[in-house]
């Protein structure tokens, strides 16, 4: 048995717990618990620290967020020279069948409005197929060979998407048919990435995620479900994966089903959880579907990746096996379509867990609705850090006034936090404080004050509410008896600090299934 000493808990009058067998076992004072340890017990001083729950990052991508440790990182990038310098000095590393990849650029913060283009990739190479993913995941710019490799010429065009095949720039659909042309994953390059994403996360905290991971870097979903499964039997998961199911087709959702996958199925390492539909695009990239143009550019609007039919059908397939759908609704066109074939599948009081994903661009009624029908809000207040300086002049200010309503979504539903990694680093206490402050890290932007959230909040999006979106909450996201011994041990308590400095705030130790991860 371990027995922790001297804690700030949170949510507890006691100082100390112990844990055994992944499970906290008592709370209560410190001397106490040191009294009756046994000579095999080991005494760990938490020397007053601040105890949490273990953090729980509601969706992000694993596997994706894996790949893009291992790939050319471009969110530090201020130019289309910076992404070049940046490609340049891996493109010698690149092996014969290789490719150049690289994520994370975001033109928004160039110091020159330029756009990343072909011409630009193929003055590095046209030999080497190089594609350069924005930071949203939802636009892609790639070099003569990859649009070679991938059959893509002037003529081709892929409904969802949009392909200007001069200037090498993807959207939406059209970068999974670039996706089809990389080479394959397999089994153990799925498992490496697993390994150096979840050990990236547990640095900041994280022991618990919502991800989306079945055709992030492969469409192949039976073959990432099997390593998953693998390595949660093999106790090589050191965070616990509630897996948001995507496929590549409605087909192969329907065959997952037929062979027995069902909803909550697994473990506590790795459990079956909602299916996911991406339904829009991104705010940056302009794909997101907005009801009215772009205030920035009124030539667009985005686009639906789906038709309100085949939403439909998915939706319905899901709910008849009793599996909850969360959608992926940027725009307020794509929030108001999703909210009305919710109308039809979402029973009272949601019992299923149907929700949202990002909450990012709604009007007042929209909001009305969502709470009305008790939706899950996965929401992502790190997003505020990088779209607070653009916000109002992408959409305008009406509909920036209503925009990622956080608080009035919380006050209303569960709404439960998360990064999106790799579309955000998954840092925890950048996210609170965003979540109270709704003010740049390094800035002056803001959005919307009165959608500030109180810090005891902000760590309930991250803990508790993140457990109930799951159903855990009998066993995730609290220090209790009974519950798994998940928890993080940070340098300051949040509370009591200035919320300016809380993303100073460090992970000292994180503690997962009561090991120390």
């Amino acid at each position: 048995m371990n027995i922790f000493i001297h804690g700030n808990l949170y949510g507890m009058d006691s100082d100390a717990f112990t844990v055994e067998d992944g499970i906290f076992t008592s709370f209560g004072n410190s001397e106490d618990l040191v009294l009756d340890a046994g000579e095999d017990d080991e005494i760990i001083d938490l020397n007053h620290s601040f105890v949490s729950p273990g953090f729980i990052d509601s969706h992000l991508h694993l596997v994706e967020y894996g790949a893009f440790l291992k790939n050319v990182q471009l969110q530090n990038c201020f130019g289309v020279e910076d992404i070049l310098r940046k490609l340049s000095h891996q493109l010698e590393r690149v092996k014969q069948g290789e490719w150049l990849l690289g994520r994370g650029f975001n033109e928004e913060f160039f110091d020159v409005p330029e756009q990343l283009e072909k011409r630009h990739l193929d003055s590095l190479s046209t030999v080497v197929p190089i594609a350069v993913t924005r930071s949203c995941g939802h636009k892609m710019v790639v070099n003569s060979k990859a649009l070679e490799l991938a059959g893509i010429d002037e003529d081709t065009q892929v409904e969802g998407g949009v392909i200007d095949f001069e200037r090498g720039m993807l959207e939406e659909n059209a970068v999974t048919l670039l996706h089809s042309a990389w080479p394959e994953e397999t089994e153990d390059s799925i498992r490496e990435c697993i390994l150096r994403a979840q050990k990236e996360l547990n640095r900041y905290g994280i022991t618990s995620v919502g991800s989306d991971d079945f055709v992030s870097l492969t469409s192949d979903w039976r073959m990432v479900l099997r390593v998953f499964s693998r390595m949660a039997y093999k106790g090589e998961l050191t965070v616990r994966v509630n897996e948001q199911c995507e496929f590549p087709s409605l087909e192969e959702f329907a065959e997952f089903l037929d062979e027995g996958n069902t909803f909550d199925d697994g473990d506590d390492f790795f459990r079956i959880g909602p299916l996911k539909l991406i339904t829009d695009g991104s705010l940056g990239a302009r794909t997101a579907a907005l009801k009215q143009p772009y205030s920035d550019d009124p030539t667009r609007s985005g686009y639906m990746t789906y038709s309100t039919e085949e939403m439909e059908q998915w939706i319905q397939l899901a709910t008849n096996y009793n599996m909850p759908t969360i959608c992926h609704a940027i725009g307020d066109r794509a929030v108001e379509e999703v909210l009305n074939l919710f109308d039809e599948a979402v029973l009272e009081s949601n019992p299923l867990h149907h929700g949202l994903v990002h909450c990012q661009i709604m009007d007042k009624e929209e909001i009305r609705r969502a709470i009305d029908q008790k939706l899950i809000c996965y929401v992502q207040s790190l997003f505020i850090d990088t779209d607070a300086p653009m916000l109002e002049e992408r959409v305008g200010t009406a509909r920036a006034e209503t925009s990622y309503p956080f608080h009035t979504l919380y006050e209303g539903t569960i709404v439960c936090n998360g990064s999106d990694a790799p579309v955000e680093t998954p840092d925890v206490m950048k996210g609170i404080e965003l979540a109270v402050t709704r003010t740049m890290i390094h800035g002056d932007a803001s959005m919307n004050p009165k959608e500030c959230m109180n810090v005891e909040e902000a760590l309930a999006s991250y803990t508790i509410n993140g457990a109930k979106a799951m159903f855990a909450e009998d066993r995730l996201g609290k220090l209790q008896e009974g519950a798994l011994a998940d928890f993080a041990v940070l340098s300051e308590d949040p509370r009591t600090c200035e919320p300016k400095d809380i993303h100073k705030i460090r992970v000292l130790m994180t503690v997962m299934n009561g090991e120390i991860v």
